[in-house]
């Protein structure tokens, strides 16, 4: 349900407003996942940064759902709305990733994190990985893996870059892409052009 503006501001006081549905919802853990990867906060704003068209109208679409066109603000590759309330349930759900129990919704949430911070090569394979500026939220996903059956990972620290990456073994790299894949605009533009390689 859309919230007008008047509404929408009074509800910061308020602990009892719902925008999202993170661990029940595929199309909400998949922008969770999203927004742990490439989103900014500040004071009472939330928004995402990238420098792809296609997430940044994955996230605005997502917005609209809550807030009217005049709400979002755009600033180069930042896309933003000031809401403390759905600022709040974004940084709650960040905190509390173990309560992914939900097969699909974890798919849907990594495919989210891989959209904005994952790569892998070409064959769809190797170097299959997630970055992240924090180590124990690595080690957070790494559990999530387990759940959906994705065992094989380790978590290399590069100190050049001060950067946390989670590996999935190419062992395991074909069964994880299989399980995003329906989730990941990153992954079904990939395999588009893998098809198209002669």
């Amino acid at each position: 349900m859309s919230l007008k503006k008047d509404e929408v501001d009074n509800t910061v006081g308020s602990t009892s407003t719902n925008f999202c549905n993170f661990f029940s919802s595929k199309k909400d853990a998949y922008i969770l996942g999203l927004w742990c990867a490439d989103g900014y906060w500040w004071s009472s704003s939330i928004g995402l940064s990238n420098t792809e068209p296609d997430l940044l109208n994955k996230f605005k679409k997502f917005l609209r759902k809550h807030f009217s066109e005049k709400r979002i603000k755009f600033n180069g590759n930042h896309l933003f709305v000031n809401s403390r309330p759905l600022l709040r349930e974004f940084k709650e759900a960040k905190t509390n990733l173990e309560k992914l129990k939900k097969g699909n919704v974890i798919r849907a949430y990594f495919a989210g994190r891989f959209d904005g911070d994952g790569s892998i090569n070409k064959d769809l394979r190797s170097d299959c990985r997630i970055v992240y500026g924090r180590k124990n939220e690595a080690k957070i996903d790494q559990k999530l893996l387990k759940r959906i059956g994705i065992n094989k990972t380790n978590i290399y620290y590069y100190k050049s870059a001060n950067t946390f990456c989670l590996y999935i073994s190419r062992y395991e790299a074909k069964k994880f892409f299989k399980s995003i894949l329906p989730h990941s605009l990153k992954l079904q533009k990939l395999k588009l052009i893998s098809t198209r390689t002669p």
